[in-house]
């Protein structure tokens, strides 16, 4: 079981912010709107979309409902689920590295931060 201070959390609550700031995207809806709503402040819910502030569950639901969503489509998979990166064009950029060393060590760091391993083909 992961820790409170573990990585996993902090991606897992980044991922649940991720959702919410989606879900009150399409219902139209601003961090103040949102915020009053739920007699919070603006910056709470900044902060609960950015995964930098660990929501109580009774609000989690209060936010689902307030968006008109489910609550089980504002959580990821688990706690150990992470998404996969939004990363466009890497491989193009990749192919412009200047040496295969540096394609190298940027495929590695990206593996290692993804959790993807493997070795290359």
């Amino acid at each position: 079981m992961p820790l409170p201070d573990d990585p996993q959390i902090d991606r897992f609550y980044a991922s649940v912010g991720d959702r919410v700031r989606d879900a009150r995207s399409a219902a139209r809806m601003t961090q103040a709107e949102l915020a009053d709503r739920l007699s919070l402040a603006r910056s709470s819910i900044a902060n609960i979309e950015a995964g930098r502030q660990r929501i109580p569950l009774h609000v989690f639901f209060l936010i689902a409902d307030a968006l008109g969503a489910d609550a089980k489509d504002l959580l990821p998979n688990g706690v150990t689920s992470q998404e996969t990166p939004k990363l466009s064009n890497i491989e193009a950029r990749l192919a412009a590295a200047p040496d295969e060393s540096s394609r190298d060590f940027i495929e590695s760091a990206l593996a290692n931060l993804t959790g993807q391993t493997g070795t290359k083909e």
